[in-house]
């Protein structure tokens, strides 16, 4: 509901500006009937899908579950909007919809960071931008939340001119126009709470090398530090030691992996650079105090996996 809201309100609120019709909105579903968000909350629409009047953009919403798949009268609606040269996009999680229907390009979109792992493990040959949003060419993507309001006054700015598009991000109380090209998460520094360059260096290395780890001294000696110094960095500053640090990068992956896709705990353990399925649950329980394979259920009710 958050992007849903962030993508229609700018909409609304500079038509109110100007007292005049400059943007209409048509919301659907695939079979016409009511959406429940998230949060809960029965969202009514004006339709069912195959009735969606024309418009100059079709944007699909969906929430960050990425279990979720498309069906396939909104695949095949997907396609022959573009294929008719329509612009198409998607917030937050209708992100993955447009790669079920193989209108993504890699490095020309943008999704929730949270859901990151999961996408590229489920479209490898995708690799998605680290932005707030993405306009390339005849599709448009955000990474959800507020972001949709940026891409909303992006494309306000792009119609009306970036003094309206200002005018109308200080009625939503915004700050200001934000670039698509801005990061939607916190710097490594902010996350560390240290701007102290081998410190995020090293951490760097240990998070793009989660499935073979690398020994703490490879990551000293690419970090252009003794391990000693990295040591008393990761102790000051994260309150960890960095071989703890490390693993629970690892493991934080291996949650992800379990609430974002139907892999089987080996596959998993691997992912996440455990020599064995044993040693990753025994760690993950020791972490999340809940098995993986407990966890897994959970959030997939209804599958057992092992």
């Amino acid at each position: 509901m958050l992007s849903f809201s962030s993508a229609i309100e700018p909409l609304r609120i500079a038509n109110q500006l100007v007292a005049q019709t400059l943007y209409t909105w048509h919301t659907v579903s695939e079979d016409g009937g009511s959406v429940t968000c998230s949060n809960g909350t029965e969202l009514a629409v004006d339709g069912p899908l195959s009735n969606a009047p024309q418009a100059d953009y079709s944007l699909i919403v969906a929430g960050s579950a990425t279990q979720q798949t498309a069906q396939d009268p909104v695949i095949s609606w997907l396609r022959r909007k573009a294929r008719f040269g329509g612009t198409v996009g998607a917030v937050s999680g209708g992100t993955r919809m447009l790669a079920e229907a193989g209108l993504l390009k890699s490095g020309g979109f943008t999704l929730h960071w949270e859901d990151r792992l999961g996408f590229c493990e489920r479209f490898p040959e995708l690799e998605p931008q680290d932005q707030l949003f993405c306009a390339d060419g005849q599709i448009l993507t955000c990474s959800g939340g507020t972001a949709a309001l940026d891409l909303s006054l992006h494309l306000i700015a792009t119609h009306h001119g970036q003094r309206f598009a200002r005018t109308v991000s200080d009625m939503c109380v915004h700050a200001g126009l934000r670039s698509g090209q801005e990061r939607p998460q916190s710097s490594l520094s902010y996350v560390l709470g240290s701007r102290s360059p081998h410190l995020v260096k090293a951490a760097g290395i240990m998070a793009e090398n989660l499935e073979d780890p690398l020994p703490l001294q490879e990551v000293a000696r690419r970090a252009a530090i003794s391990r000693r110094h990295m040591e008393r960095l990761f102790s000051n500053h994260t309150g960890r030691t960095p071989a703890h640090y490390y693993r629970d990068l690892r493991l934080e992956r291996g949650r992800k992996l379990l609430s974002e896709t139907d892999y089987r705990l080996p596959a998993i353990s691997a992912a996440c650079g455990f020599a064995s399925t044993s040693a990753f649950a025994r760690n993950f329980k020791r972490k999340f105090g809940i098995a993986p394979v407990e966890y897994q259920s959970r959030r997939h009710p209804g599958t057992r996996r092992s």
